[in-house]
């Protein structure tokens, strides 16, 4: 029993990299989400068209998240403007809003001493009115490699306030490289490439995700019936012909255009 607690226990999986992931309850939030959607006595044919609506209501949930970090800076709250300032233009609004109160914490951070040695600059700090309380944060200036015993950036891949701290007592406006983990960033979805070889932008990916996702919806509507299904489908054409002559730099008629607006 005891053994098996090195695969669970929080006090073992501190320092390795979960993801925030400490119990099963995130796995049970998805299976609440889906049971909303998929039931037992459904049929094969039920289940898929179910479940589809289930996958467009969990993407329209992601457009709406990446919508929310591209869509202006939250007001600054901190006395730590400027690291805080580059942190929501860096990390997602979620991560954001989860590194925020690291940087409030920072100014209760104490520095109780400071050594440095031939491997760089260990700071020794406690918390304020709190000495029983020691973290050790490891620095080495040439590399920009910081290391705190409390090991949560090596746990989730957020600084935190003892880091904060040593970035404030060295003056430094920007969170280094060395502790940003590219998947909370809000340029994670701009390395994902296509089939086709090309990188895409991550807003262009949000934009194409809605649309699909409108398109679904006009698509459920206009099937039904013939005559919607033919001028939803002669809109659609129009509309893609019109943009693809103007992409290949191509000048479409006036009256093209105007037709295709009528609808």
């Amino acid at each position: 029993m005891y053994e098996e607690k090195h695969m669970w226990d929080t006090v073992y999986i501190r320092g390795k990299f979960f993801a925030g992931f400490r119990t099963t309850s995130r796995c049970e939030g998805l299976h609440s989400i889906v049971a909303r959607y998929v039931g037992s006595r459904h049929d094969l044919t039920s289940f898929v068209e179910h479940f589809q609506r289930c996958v467009a209501h969990m993407r329209f949930k992601e457009f709406n998240a990446d919508y929310e970090s591209t869509r202006g800076v939250p007001v600054m709250k901190t006395c730590i403007e400027l690291l805080e300032r580059y942190a929501a233009e860096l990390y997602t609004y979620e991560i954001f809003r989860f590194f925020r109160p690291f940087l409030s914490r920072a100014g209760s951070m104490r520095v109780l001493n400071i050594e440095n040695n031939d491997d760089g600059i260990k700071y020794i700090m406690c918390k304020h009115g709190r000495p029983d309380f020691m973290w050790t944060i490891d620095f080495r200036q040439e590399e920009m490699i910081f290391m705190c015993t409390c090991l949560r950036m090596e746990s989730f891949g957020i600084p935190c306030e003892h880091i904060v701290k040593v970035l404030v007592d060295i003056d430094i406006c920007e969170i280094p490289r060395s502790l940003v983990l590219d998947r909370w960033t809000k340029k994670v979805k701009s390395a994902l490439i296509d089939p086709s070889g090309f990188t895409r932008d991550a807003v262009v990916i949000s934009r194409q995700s809605a649309l699909m996702e409108f398109s679904k919806q006009l698509a459920a509507v206009a099937a039904k019936v013939p005559e919607r299904y033919e001028e939803t489908r002669d809109l659609i054409m129009g509309l893609y012909s019109s943009y693809k002559a103007v992409d290949e730099g191509t000048n479409q008629p006036h009256s093209d255009v105007a037709k295709s607006s009528d609808y």
